[in-house]
């Protein structure tokens, strides 16, 4: 493994089974291998299904690998992820499902206390991020009351709570207005230049895995198909834009 790298990803597979007489097994990642650099913005493209959450599971620990390694910032995480970690760690999910009877500042200072925070510095972030999340006027609003974009901006609010080293951000943007989607683009690049966390991200926007990336790995079947830099891609499969190789790549199975 590069000394440079965040998280590394080797012969990763894994496949559900599903019943108990006669249990149906569905792959959902055969072999995948990825290094993701310190400071770098890595994004996984791939149609629905390929295995991309399936993959950040497991680098939350969420699910244990069949076969392969998992390593992250020199740990190998594969069978015991370290208590020290999952304080460097977050992640963002693109469809937020909190308690639907809590309000906004209850989740976040529930969330907060999770991660280990407390007295005056779990104070000082929830206020941070809610005002940076313009999150401040729907602190007493209860989850199930909340428009979609505002849950996004929530779940964002809630995995940066605890000033992650490595963001994982799983469609950030999916379902919600272009400008609100503009504005949390914009917030994750200036994260991103201010303090140089690794970010990996998934997104069906195109444009967004373009405007963000510094590399892209995509994924279909459960496999990585293609790596490299977004020019990288467009040059190798000699296509105009991402969209294209989207296109193209899904193809591949």
């Amino acid at each position: 493994m590069r000394q440079d790298c965040a998280i590394s990803v080797r012969g990763v597979s894994k496949t559900y089974r599903l019943g108990f007489l006669f249990p149906r097994r569905t792959v959902a990642l055969r072999g995948v291998s990825l290094e993701i650099r310190y400071g770098e913005i890595f994004c996984l493209l791939g149609p629905n299904g390929a295995g991309k959450t399936t993959l950040l599971n497991i680098l939350i620990s969420q699910l244990i690998p069949d076969e392969g390694e998992v390593t992250i910032m020199g740990r190998d995480v594969t069978k015991e992820f370290p208590s020290w970690l999952k304080e460097k760690m977050n992640m963002c999910s693109g469809n937020p499902n909190f308690p639907w009877c809590m309000t906004v500042g209850e989740i976040m200072e529930f969330y907060g206390r999770l991660y280990g925070l407390k007295g005056a510095r779990l104070k000082e972030s929830i206020e941070r991020y809610l005002s940076i999340m313009d999150l401040e006027k729907s602190r007493k609003t209860r989850f199930d009351e909340l428009s979609t974009g505002t849950k996004q901006r929530l779940a964002l609010a809630k995995a940066l709570l605890n000033e992650p080293e490595i963001l994982l951000l799983d469609e950030p943007t999916v379902g919600i207005d272009p400008d609100l989607a503009h504005r949390i683009r914009g917030f994750i690049k200036g994260l991103h230049e201010e303090k140089r966390i690794t970010i990996l991200l998934t997104t069906h926007n195109m444009g967004e895995a373009e405007e963000l990336s510094d590399r892209i790995a995509f994924i279909n079947g459960g496999r990585v198909v293609a790596q490299g830099t977004a020019l990288e891609l467009k040059s190798l499969l000699k296509k105009r834009d991402l969209e294209e190789v989207f296109i193209e790549l899904a193809k591949k199975d």
